[in-house]
């Protein structure tokens, strides 16, 4: 083989390869991806990253707000979290937060719903100057802090 001949093959074979080098991040197994694009048909899958033996799964929305699956390997969708407004946190959880952190205010907010329907709210907020987690039931109960 001449030498032009290889490097064509060589520059052939890598721009070929690049699609794959670049969707690394969003590499899942079907059963995964499939589940993903059931439970949000409209959004867009950007990444998935084995963690244990769950997949986290990050999609796009059409209106740019991210959720986060969690997917086990055989496809059954563990947990679901999406930011919501902060004004859009139950009462009871915004109560509850008030109580427990009288001098702090709410930054954001996630909606966590588990595969059995159950909902949780983790706020994030901060305590002088330390940016904290604490998560809450819907109804308003205390789960722990991060």
């Amino acid at each position: 083989m001449t030498k032009h001949r290889t490097l064509v093959l060589l520059f052939t074979v890598s721009v070929a390869s690049l699609p794959a080098i670049a969707g690394a991040d969003t590499a899942c197994p079907a059963v995964v991806t499939d589940a993903a694009k059931k439970a949000f048909p409209d959004a867009t899958l950007t990444k998935c990253t084995a963690e244990d033996s769950i997949f986290e799964v990050k999609l796009q929305k059409k209106d740019k707000s991210i959720i986060e699956l969690d997917v086990s390997a055989k496809g059954e969708i563990q947990q679901i979290e999406e930011v919501v407004p902060v004004a859009a946190v139950p009462g009871a959880v915004t109560k509850a937060f008030a109580a427990r952190y009288p001098k702090a205010t709410m930054l954001k907010a996630e909606k966590q719903t588990k595969a059995d329907k159950s909902v949780s709210f983790e706020v994030a907020f901060k305590v002088e100057k330390t940016v904290k987690e604490a998560t809450f039931k819907a109804d308003g109960t205390f789960v722990e802090e991060e």
